[in-house]
């Protein structure tokens, strides 16, 4: 009997795209995450259709296979300021640049001429499931009480499983969250503190499984990020979201959370709000407000 929470997924940098890093020797890092979930053969079937006389299904070929993962990891520092963190180059292969200041701080800026990818290694119970080439996307969440996350959508070319003893793993180097809230977070919205209850960001990248003759890889060919905040509501006299909204005024964002070594934090020099909704927080009046954030300009960092 296999047994579902028993599953391991490592991953490597590929240095050739498509072409096993791990296999090849490429130190594999094993992933600190939850929710780990695959997809082992996503892509369409093509029926035959034939006309033969009989009515029913007609065969059905496979004419695309690829695989997908899911995973979420918790959205920490890496224990050192100035140290990309263990996930780092997973951002990089979701279109993302890394900057690292040393003794200070590593940030993500958006980098859409990014080619990074990925070998993942899947052991499921005693199967090897290996995705090539992967290159993906990824959400973002922080929630007042609860661990901040991040969420990484990965799509990877298909190899055949293969029986495989399942490797011991290394998680040295994972940082332990810390929760979000009124001791280890702050939120400025126009430079204005605000009293944040949420923060959601999706990446939203376009991810593709492209095969032509000779030629097979997964792309990234375009990004639409998207965020929502939820805030309490203040006095109209201290913040009007309606007015922002009505005139598209653009203004920075920022959300830090953490301590020096694992501080984490989401900020942009240029987004506009959304049309706000009233909600409900335990009986307090919130505002939420979709944050569209323009250009490419917002960035993800590590302190």
């Amino acid at each position: 009997m296999r047994k579902t929470r028993k599953k391991v997924l490592l991953f490597a940098a590929e240095t050739a795209y498509g072409v096993d890093a791990i296999d090849a020797g490429e130190t594999a890092t094993a992933l600190l995450g939850r929710n780990v979930t695959i997809t082992p053969m996503a892509g369409d079937n093509t029926s035959l259709d034939y006309d033969d006389g009989t009515l029913g299904n007609s065969p059905e070929v496979a004419t695309e296979i690829y695989g997908t993962v899911e995973v979420e990891v918790d959205w920490a520092g890496s224990g050192a300021a100035g140290t990309a963190t263990k996930y780092a180059p997973l951002l990089l292969s979701c279109l993302r640049g890394q900057n690292i200041t040393a003794d200070t701080s590593v940030a993500h800026a958006i980098d859409d001429t990014s080619e990074a990818s990925q070998t993942l290694y899947f052991h499921y119970d005693g199967v090897l499931h290996a995705l090539l080439g992967a290159r993906g996307t990824f959400k973002l969440n922080a929630t007042a009480k609860q661990f901040p996350t991040l969420t990484f959508t990965f799509t990877g070319l298909f190899v055949k499983p293969t029986v495989a003893v399942m490797p011991a793993a290394d998680f040295e180097g994972w940082e332990t969250p810390l929760k979000v809230g009124v001791e280890y977070s702050a939120c400025t919205l126009g430079g204005q503190a605000v009293k944040l209850i949420s923060l959601d960001y999706d990446q939203a990248n376009t991810v593709n499984h492209a095969e032509y003759v000779g030629f097979e890889e997964v792309q990234i060919t375009d990004f639409a990020p998207t965020s929502k905040i939820v805030l309490e509501a203040a006095s109209l006299g201290e913040f009007d979201p309606f007015t922002a909204a009505k005139d598209g005024t653009e203004m920075a964002f920022e959300f830090t959370h953490g301590v020096a070594g694992n501080q984490v934090s989401w900020a942009s020099s240029r987004v506009q709000l959304g049309r706000p909704t009233y909600g409900d927080q335990d009986g307090t009046l919130t505002y939420e407000i979709p944050l569209i954030p323009i250009s490419n300009v917002d960035t993800l960092t590590n302190a």
